[in-house]
């Protein structure tokens, strides 16, 4: 699977993407809109988006509704650290697939992005788009505690 990341924290990137390496997914991060939306223009062959609410104090309803315009079926995962109901019911409007608060935990973004693909384009797509690894229990032990560095980092710990 392709997913794009847009977050100014380089954090979140490592941790996501030390995950997608576990099943063969690739991450493809970027800090500002501009870019992103670049991207989307050229490579449509993506498979969901992760954004924060805000990046460099622009909202990513710009890249949101950009992406919608482009006819892109893929699920978009909004990151926040916290959000009103009038805000979350705003994001449903414009398209948000889920919202996960942060600190949150990287299985739960794949796992949206992954169920949002089964319903939508089938089970076999999704087998196809992923490309399962043997994982040694050192590469898992390194994502645990990259997992657990992470969020000590968020809780200020």
């Amino acid at each position: 699977m392709k997913v794009v990341l847009v977050d100014e924290d380089k954090e979140t990137f490592e941790v996501l993407n030390e995950l997608a390496h576990l099943s063969g997914s690739e991450i493809i991060y970027f800090d500002n809109i501009d870019s992103a939306k670049n991207f989307f223009k050229e490579n449509p062959d993506v498979d969901g988006l992760v954004i924060e609410r805000y990046i460099h104090n622009i909202p990513s309803g710009e890249l949101i509704s950009y992406v919608k315009n482009l006819k892109l079926e893929i699920p978009t995962i909004l990151l926040t650290s916290s959000i009103t109901e009038e805000e979350k019911e705003y994001f449903k409007n414009l398209g948000i697939t889920e919202i996960i608060e942060k600190p949150f935990n990287p299985l739960e973004v794949m796992t949206a992005i992954v169920e949002y693909l089964s319903k939508e384009k089938g089970r076999d797509y999704v087998e196809e788009r992923l490309h399962a690894e043997k994982v040694d229990k050192a590469s898992l032990k390194l994502l645990v505690e990259k997992i657990i560095n992470f969020l000590k980092k968020l809780f200020g710990k």
